[in-house]
């Protein structure tokens, strides 16, 4: 599916040609075999470079793991998040920005000539991206792009945190609650697939945290320079995925749409539990802002199951509308294609084949032994549907429950046949709550 979509958007305004045909399984020798993964341990900030103005933001790291904060007005923390990853910005962010374009130039000046009518920022999302820029001028980056012949601009800037409108994604997960679950609640999982041009992918990754002034915060599995989400979950337990759809493939979005991981980081924002299934039509009509040309597969997972119904709901969504899946009864699958929506692309084999091997891997769970999922069995069924070789990998991978709570990130590494998928990698991380979501950002406790 994802080499036809590609194929297709070649034709188009709006494609940066990364996708690449999702190829089988390649674990490397070289990995070990892993102990289970230990709780990271506090750690103290990040000393950070001096600004002329005060900082919103602090950088904590976890073991390797760059923890980033953020708070005040959406200018003060978007220029939080420039200045105090500045260098990591030019590295990494204007690194893969090059690696995408840098070949093709004029198609770069198509996306620049479209990105004002096209994409559209809500004002508060705008003004942070404006203010990270704001911070990379102001900490003296070297912004330049060699093989562009110029710098790196707030245009660039802006494509960039657009990259779901101009490239797709693989990815896989699943969900279960309740008494299927070891220890209970709803756990959910994620691998996150996406095209290899480099370790910088995954050496980069951070967690971006937005504290925001109602006392909601938001965390996203991100990379310096962006400030949507594409995995991500909110300080009231609420967490939101995408994977790329089957839409029927339309040559642009419509003009003025948002990106589709900039609603799903407002989802993240606005979203509350007690809200229930009101929650998820709330989720539908922020969605109906996005027009994905291939469309996507928006997954948001409450930390309560509704009376009755499902935590889990999907949403379908293409050019013209979004969709909300008929809900699954015990276990939520998704890999990449509409199942309820049948007026987009056929199902491709790769992802009907991830759907069947999550999906028994998770009934081989319920069926044998204590007849529950566990953390630990919820990550061999991530690792069943991985993702890695030297142009394609999964990245990034996610077991969360928001209670009792589980928050177990694991990062791809580089190996000697390319990305080294996520859930068989040793860069394993294991959160508790208040390093996420600490009481008093401010103050760092």
């Amino acid at each position: 599916m994802l080499a036809t979509a590609s194929r297709l958007f070649a034709v188009s305004l709006l494609l940066v040609s990364c996708t690449q045909p999702l190829a089988p399984v390649v674990a490397p020798a070289a990995v070990p075999a892993l102990a289970p993964p230990k709780e990271q341990p506090a750690a103290p900030v990040v000393a950070a470079p001096t600004s002329s103005q005060p900082l919103h933001g602090r950088i904590v790291d976890l073991g390797g793991l760059k923890v980033l904060h953020v708070w005040g007005s959406p200018a003060e923390r978007g220029y939080a998040h420039g200045f105090l990853l500045a260098s990591e910005v030019s590295r990494v962010g204007i690194g893969e920005f090059t690696a995408r374009f840098g070949p093709k130039p004029a198609l770069l000046k198509l996306a620049r000539d479209a990105v004002s009518r096209l994409i559209e920022y809500p004002d508060d999302v705008r003004q942070e991206i404006e203010g990270l820029y704001q911070g990379l001028l102001d900490s003296k980056a070297d912004l330049n792009m060699p093989t562009l012949g110029r710098a790196f601009d707030l245009t660039d800037l802006l494509i960039a945190n657009a990259f779901d409108v101009f490239g797709l994604m693989g990815c896989s997960g699943f969900t279960v609650w309740g008494e299927q679950v070891s220890g209970g609640g709803v756990l959910t999982a994620r691998n996150f697939d996406w095209p290899y041009t480099g370790a910088h992918l995954l050496d980069g990754t951070i967690l971006c945290v937005e504290h925001f002034a109602n006392g909601r915060a938001v965390v996203s599995v991100t990379w310096p320079g962006y400030v949507a989400t594409v995995t991500g979950i909110s300080s009231e337990g609420v967490a939101a995925f995408l994977h790329v759809g089957t839409g029927k493939i339309s040559r642009t979005p419509e003009p003025n749409s948002w990106p589709t991981a900039v609603a799903a980081r407002r989802i993240l924002e606005e979203l509350l539990p007690a809200d229930g299934e009101k929650a998820f039509a709330k989720a539908k009509k922020l969605l109906e802002n996005t027009s994905p040309p291939a469309g996507y597969l928006t997954r948001v997972v409450l930390p309560i199951a509704p009376m009755g119904g499902s935590p889990a709901a999907v949403f379908e969504t293409d050019r013209d509308e979004s969709v909300q899946a008929e809900a699954a009864k015990d276990v939520s699958v998704v890999t990449n294609h509409f199942t309820t929506r049948k007026d987009g692309r056929p199902a491709s084999k790769d992802s009907l084949e991830r759907e069947t091997k999550v999906r028994g891997g998770v009934d081989t769970c319920l069926h044998d032994g204590d007849h529950q999922v566990s953390v630990a069995e919820a990550w061999q069924v991530l690792e069943s549907v991985q993702r890695g070789n030297a142009r394609f990998g999964t990245l990034h991978s996610l077991v969360f429950r928001n209670d009792p709570w589980c928050f177990e990130l694991r990062i791809g590494e580089k190996g000697e046949q390319g990305c080294v998928p996520a859930p068989i990698s040793a860069r394993r991380y294991v959160l508790r709550r208040e390093q996420l979501f600490p009481k008093d950002v401010r103050k760092g406790k």
